[in-house]
């Protein structure tokens, strides 16, 4: 991962809602999408789950819900990069279908779900903007659109797919989740229901999963059907640079 810029910049995203009448249903959404979005993309920025939190606060007399990032263990550039990243994200996928830096397919979803909360018709929710420096990122259902470009599914292949064996769960179907290192997206992996004990006893090692894959647009791997898998052994256990001078020499 690139080393964030240093220097001065802003710690605080701003949520706007406006709307005639703005439901508390749709109120909900919209934060709760946008916590979703930020968690996700910091998380990627710091390469760690919960590194940087974030603090709420709401101006008083208005619809805009201020996220604070916090640099609690983690050095105070990666909050600024963190903002940086959600702000420069949210205007790119508004514009065209392009993925984000640090943005894996869930913090896509996030902003498209934050999209689709508006409803310009009723009245009750008719702008939603993201503020940050002192500017206002505005998002329209452009940005839904945008990412359904990026994230649908267009083919088919056989490949592997290499990855930390996450959540194991039986919901939509049973499978297992492989995080990619690099990108942090998270892969589902398909399985048979006599491989579940197998798959158990692998829970966070790296592996190696070989199958049919599915790809989305931006040539992405959205799911796997899991013919055969190995588990990897961890960075620390191969071999060094040295240790290969030596056996060579």
């Amino acid at each position: 991962m690139a080393k964030p810029k240093p220097g001065r910049a802003s710690r605080t995203l701003s949520l706007k809602l406006d709307g005639q009448q703005i439901t508390a249903e749709r109120f909900v959404r919209s934060v709760a999408s946008f916590v979703g979005l930020i968690h996700e993309v910091s998380d990627a920025v710091a390469a760690g789950r919960g590194a940087v939190k974030w603090a709420v606060s709401v101006r008083s007399g208005s619809v805009i819900v201020h996220f604070e990032a916090i640099a609690d263990q983690v050095d105070p550039n990666i909050v600024a990069e963190s903002v940086r990243a959600v702000r420069d994200g949210l205007d790119l996928i508004e514009k065209k279908p392009q993925r984000p830096r640090y943005w894996s397919d869930a913090a896509l979803k996030r902003a498209k779900e934050l999209a689709e909360a508006l409803d310009s018709k009723a009245g009750t929710l008719q702008h939603v903007s993201i503020g940050a420096d002192s500017t206002q990122k505005v998002i329209t259902r452009r940005t839904s659109a945008n990412v359904d470009s990026l994230i649908g599914i267009e083919l088919r292949a056989l490949g592997s797919i290499e990855g930390r064996l996450r959540t194991v769960s039986e919901g939509g179907g049973l499978h297992f989740v492989v995080q990619d290192a690099i990108t942090h997206n998270q892969v589902r992996c398909y399985i048979k229901e006599q491989d579940t004990e197998t798959i158990l006893a692998a829970f966070r090692k790296r592996v190696v999963v070989y199958g049919e894959i599915l790809y989305r647009r931006d040539r992405q791997p959205a799911s796997i059907a899991v013919e055969r898998f190995r588990v990897l052994r961890e960075e620390k256990e191969l071999p060094s640079a040295a240790d290969v001078r030596g056996i060579l020499a």
